[in-house]
């Protein structure tokens, strides 16, 4: 477990400068975006001088609407930075194996040679990313109370439409997607995003195990996850036909299962290749 531990640190320390970066372009965009918003919304508002009477501002707020962070929340500088970093944070799902390869005195040597497992380098690595995603996850939500209080501090009370983080997390943007309000719809999308992560970590060492062929052997591996995450609407399509259907909730229970199957196919197939195929 020591050993586990002091690798988990090795590896969040070689990242943790450039994600300390990147969290704060996230914050410096995500204000931006709030401010370009106020702006954008007050400048029509004061085009309609609006603050001229009673029923000016009735007028306005009856054509425009009430203006609220939701619509900070769907603003492109705001939701941008997330799925960069997003993006970003799976690039390194490839860039935490192959920088030990071709790195400054291939480095993957000296981790191979630790007395202790591959599979301890393997979780460590893996454990890596999951505390850069949420990471990522607490900052936003440590950010966004912050955020929606400066953002009401700065517009009239009489235009706003306020909202809290609960309000905000359940609204239609872009956290339904990276903080479901419904356990089992977190459970089931933080699965995808680890059986993605499992399954690029297998990619990687077919591809380091069998160099060329290896390429082809993971995209083969891929495409037999795909034809697995399938199951359900095959099952339904060309089993039952058209008569029968199953319920959502029935689906994604479903597919929980098929992606818990997906991750430790995946760990196991990678114990193998790191124990007896992969070289350095």
């Amino acid at each position: 477990m020591s050993r586990y531990l002091k690798l988990v640190n090795f590896e969040v320390n070689r990242f943790f400068k450039l994600y300390i970066g990147l969290l704060i372009i996230v914050a410096i965009s995500q204000f931006v975006s709030l401010f370009a918003v106020k702006s954008s919304y007050m400048k029509m508002a004061n085009d309609a001088n609006y603050a001229s009477s009673m029923k000016a501002t009735e007028e306005f707020i009856t054509r425009n609407g009430l203006i609220s962070f939701n619509q900070v929340a769907n603003h492109a500088l705001f939701i941008g930075p997330i799925v960069i970093s997003i993006a970003l944070m799976m690039f390194y799902v490839f860039i935490i194996w192959y920088r030990d390869y071709f790195g400054k005195n291939t480095f993957i040597y000296r981790l191979f040679m630790l007395p202790t497992s591959r599979m301890t380098i393997y979780f460590a690595k893996a454990t890596t990313i999951l505390i850069m995603v949420l990471s990522l996850l607490a900052f936003q939500l440590i950010l966004l109370p912050i955020e929606i209080n400066v953002f009401q501090q700065i517009i009239p009370s009489e235009l706003l439409g306020k909202m809290n983080t609960i309000n905000l997390v359940m609204g239609p943007n872009i956290f339904q997607m990276i903080l479901p309000s419904n356990f089992v719809d977190f459970i089931f999308r933080y699965l995808i995003g680890m059986g993605l992560v499992f399954t690029l970590f297998t990619f990687i060492l077919l591809e380091r195990s069998y160099r060329w062929k290896g390429i082809l052997f993971g995209i083969l591996y891929a495409m037999v996850i795909v034809v697995l995450i399938l199951i359900p609407e095959i099952i339904q399509s060309y089993v039952f036909g058209n008569d029968f259907s199953f319920y959502p909730s029935e689906v994604i229970y479903m597919e929980i299962g098929l992606f818990a199957i997906i991750i430790t196919g995946s760990i196991l197939f990678s114990k193998y290749l790191l124990k007896n195929k992969v070289s350095v």
